[in-house]
C-alpha cells in the first residue's frame, strides 16, 4: 500500500499526541523529502496539542468535558483544523485488524485527555463503517482506557448518522456510548434527540428520554414538550415514570408551569407524587413561589397540605443526574 505525505502527517501528529506511542510499527515508512517536511511540521503542531491537553484547563474540553473543543496551543484552530487537510480519508485505506490495533494502543495511554483527543482524531478520517466496527471491537472487552476511546468514536458516529449512533447505543445498552451519542447530537442539532426519542417504541422511548431528562440535554421549551406529550401518552411508563420526572425537571425554568401541570393530572396518587417532586426542586430555587401555590389550593386534605408544607421547608440537595 503506497502511503500519501498526508498519511504519514496524521500518524506522526498521533505519535506527538501520545508521547512515543509507536504508531509507526504498524505503516511502511515512506522516506522521501516531501514527507519528512511535512512529518515535521505536523509533529510540531501535535506536540503543541498534547501541552495544551495536559494542561487540566476545564475550559479546553467544552461542555460536558469533551475534548472535541480542544483548541492548540495557538487557540486559533479545533483538533481537527492540525490535521492535514490533504490526508481527509486515508485512514480507510488499513484492513479492519490493524485500525483495531490502533486504537487499541491508545486505549493503552495514561492520559485520559490524550486518549479522547487521539482517538477522536483518527475517527475523524472513518468512514461509519468503519467506526462501527472499531466500537463493536472496544465493546467486547471494556477497560478503562478503552471507555475513553468509546466516548470519542461514540461522538464522531453522532456527527456522521446520529440516528443510527443512537439505535445502535440504546440497542447495546451501554452507557459509555449512549451519553456521548446524545450529547455530541444535542449540541449539533438541539431538537433532534428528543424528536427521535419520541418517534421509538416500547423501551427505547422510556430509556432515551430519561437519558436526555438525566443529562440535562433539554431546553425548557422542550421540556414543556415532554411534559404534555408524557401526560397524554397511552404508555403506562411514559406517564408514571417520564411525566413526574421531566415535570420536575421544568420546576427549575418554569415553578408555576409545572406545578399546573401536575396538580393537572387525574391520577390521585400521580398527582401527589408530581407536585412533591415539583415542590422538593421549588423548595431548593424558588420556596415562595412554593408558598404561595399552597395558600392559594382550597381543596387538598389536610395531610396532603401538611406533606407539601413539609416539602417545602426541609428542601434536599439535588443529586447529580437524578431528582
Amino acid at each position: 500500500m503506497k502511503i500519501t505525505p498526508g498519511f504519514r502527517s496524521i500518524l506522526l501528529a498521533g505519535v506527538g499526541l501520545c508521547g512515543g506511542i509507536t504508531l509507526g510499527a504498524l505503516i511502511p515508512s515512506a522516506g522521501d523529502a516531501t514527507t519528512k517536511n511535512t512529518e515535521r511540521s505536523t509533529a510540531t503542531v501535535g506536540q503543541g496539542v498534547e501541552k495544551g491537553g495536559q494542561s487540566g484547563n476545564p475550559t479546553e474540553l467544552g461542555a460536558g468535558g469533551d475534548a472535541g473543543a480542544v483548541k492548540d496551543v495557538s487557540g486559533q484552530r479545533n483538533l481537527r483544523g492540525a490535521i492535514d487537510p490533504g490526508a481527509e480519508g486515508a485512514l480507510g485505506k488499513l484492513p479492519p485488524e490493524k485500525l483495531i490495533a490502533l486504537f487499541e494502543r491508545i486505549s493503552n495511554l495514561k492520559s485520559d485527555s490524550r486518549k479522547y483527543i487521539l482517538a477522536y482524531r483518527i475517527a475523524s478520517q472513518l468512514d461509519k463503517d468503519q467506526i462501527e466496527g472499531a466500537l463493536k471491537a472496544a465493546l467486547q472487552d471494556l477497560s478503562d482506557g478503552d471507555y475513553v476511546t468509546t466516548r470519542a468514536l461514540g461522538r464522531r458516529w453522532a456527527e456522521i448518522d446520529p440516528k443510527s449512533a443512537a439505535a445502535k447505543a440504546f440497542e447495546l445498552k451501554q452507557q459509555h456510548l449512549l451519553v456521548p451519542v446524545l450529547e455530541s447530537w444535542s449540541r449539533l442539532d438541539p431538537a433532534g434527540p428528543l424528536q427521535w426519542a419520541l418517534e421509538q417504541d416500547g423501551s427505547t422511548k422510556i430509556d432515551a428520554t430519561r437519558q436526555l431528562l438525566a443529562g440535562r440535554m433539554l431546553a425548557p421549551d422542550q421540556l414543556q414538550k415532554l411534559v404534555v406529550t408524557a401526560a397524554d401518552s397511552n404508555v403506562d411508563a411514559m406517564r408514571t415514570q417520564i411525566f413526574p420526572f421531566a415535570t420536575a425537571r421544568l420546576a427549575e425554568s418554569n415553578p408555576q408551569g409545572a406545578l399546573h401541570a401536575a396538580a393537572s393530572i387525574d391520577d390521585a396518587d400521580l398527582r401527589q407524587r408530581t407536585i412533591g417532586m415539583v415542590l422538593g426542586r421549588i423548595a431548593q430555587n424558588s420556596p415562595e413561589v412554593g408558598k404561595a401555590w399552597l395558600a392559594a389550593q382550597p381543596d387538598l386534605t389536610p395531610q396532603e397540605r401538611s406533606n407539601y408544607e413539609q416539602i417545602l421547608a426541609n428542601p434536599r440537595p439535588q443529586r447529580r443526574g437524578g431528582q
